[in-house]
């Protein structure tokens, strides 16, 4: 159903969580979010390519490879996040890009952790015919802004992985629609009335990702101390290692199968 250009918030349809699983990897364009992904706003010059869609457009430029961090031996403690000490820094590799295929990596702790959702707010944008972003990474329970910012009426047409229309609105110029992810899953975006326009949302529920660049370096700031799996997704790929990140800078290395 066509909701009117006129309602500005929304949290949307809702449906049970179906599923734990994140079958994609991002094409070169690092998402704003979770307090871990450390990268701020999107990159304002348009989309990036996600890893489930094969794109012809040249690949944005990557960011800088991270420095290494100091290596440390990981904390004694198996299952529970360090009660003092403070925080880690985590540093590390995942494989590189093929292609246009960077990798996404996730942490999962396991045990039971407090980390508040991010109060950042990302924002796809409409202008020249194109989402900007083309791909935006968040945690399950973040809010996005939709907005159009061109004298063109378009729409913003948001479907899960099953195919099942999550939203779909009309948006005039200036105007902003809000919806808030609550089920992790991947979520197309397109524009009905123009088919050139679309674009990804990947909704996570783990309070830690980050997106590696292309030589596969990545940061993940202020994470709790314990135990985790750490998964590595890269196009249709996944592979998971089990790690234990101790107070202060670590050095992971997510490379191996």
């Amino acid at each position: 159903m066509l909701l009117s250009p006129y309602r500005m918030s929304g949290a949307g349809n809702r449906r049970m969580r179906a599923h734990h699983a994140f079958f994609l990897s991002l094409a070169l364009a690092c998402s704003p979010l979770l307090g871990a992904c450390g990268g701020g706003s999107p990159p304002a010059g348009g989309g990036g390519s996600p890893p489930w869609r094969e794109r012809t457009s040249a690949p944005r430029p990557a960011a800088e490879p991270a420095p290494a961090a100091e290596s440390r031996p990981a904390a004694a403690e198996a299952d529970a996040p360090a009660a003092a000490g403070g925080l880690a820094q985590v540093s590390g590799q995942a494989p590189s890009a093929i292609g246009m295929l960077v990798s996404i990596v996730l942490l999962d702790p396991h045990a039971e952790i407090d980390v508040p959702v991010p109060d950042e707010t990302p924002i796809m944008d409409q202008i020249g015919r194109q989402f900007v972003p083309g791909f935006i990474l968040v945690r399950a329970g973040q809010t996005i802004d939709f907005t159009n910012s061109e004298d063109e009426l378009h729409t913003v047409h948001v479907k899960d992985s099953h195919g099942e229309s999550i939203f779909n609105i009309a948006t005039m110029m200036g105007t902003t629609y809000q919806h808030t992810f609550d089920i992790d899953d991947q979520y197309s975006v397109i524009c009905n009335t123009h088919t050139e326009m679309f674009a990804d949302i990947m909704v996570v529920d783990t309070p830690y990702a980050v997106v590696a660049d292309r030589d596969g370096r990545f940061e993940v700031p202020d994470v709790v101390p314990g135990r985790y799996t750490a998964t590595v997704i890269q196009g249709a790929g996944r592979t998971e290692h089990e790690i234990e990140i101790a107070a202060g800078t670590n050095e992971i290395d997510l490379t191996g199968a």
